[in-house]
């Protein structure tokens, strides 16, 4: 004869979360351990001239247009213009020698977005050396 099985009481399975999250914070802890950090500011491509092109340079380094970026307004040069002047000069200096360096300074106090205004007018005349600094004036 055949046994009967007992189709009563099923008991469901438990399930152990104690050691579930003793696994995940061990593997946690060995991803954290096993991380190498990226060097950001280390793999920044920067053009830095050499010490040997400066010293062989036989001809005088072009002059430097400054801009200063304020919250009301801009200068080049010393000069107060407004943005439409700021850029008919800028033109025509570039007109004069494509490889000046453009140094702007941004006042602490001025929006973000008129030093943005500057180095978009600098992208579309084409000057790639740019060095801006921010300060206190």
């Amino acid at each position: 004869m055949a046994r009967k099985r007992r189709i009563g009481a099923c008991i469901a399975g438990e399930l152990n979360l104690v050691a579930m999250i003793d696994v995940a914070f061990q593997l946690l802890s060995f991803f954290l351990v096993t991380l190498s950090p990226v060097a950001v500011m280390a793999d920044l491509a920067v053009m830095r001239p050499r010490a040997v092109d400066i010293v062989n340079r036989s001809q005088p380094l072009p002059p430097l247009i400054r801009i200063t970026v304020f919250p009301d307004g801009y200068t080049l040069n010393e000069r107060l213009v407004d943005a439409e002047q700021l850029e008919s000069q800028l033109r025509r200096l570039v007109g004069i020698d494509m490889t000046q360096g453009v140094h702007i300074q941004c006042q602490n106090e001025s929006t973000h977005g008129r030093l943005v205004n500057v180095l978009d007018l600098c992208a579309k005349l084409k000057l790639v050396n740019l060095f801006v600094v921010s300060s206190d004036i």
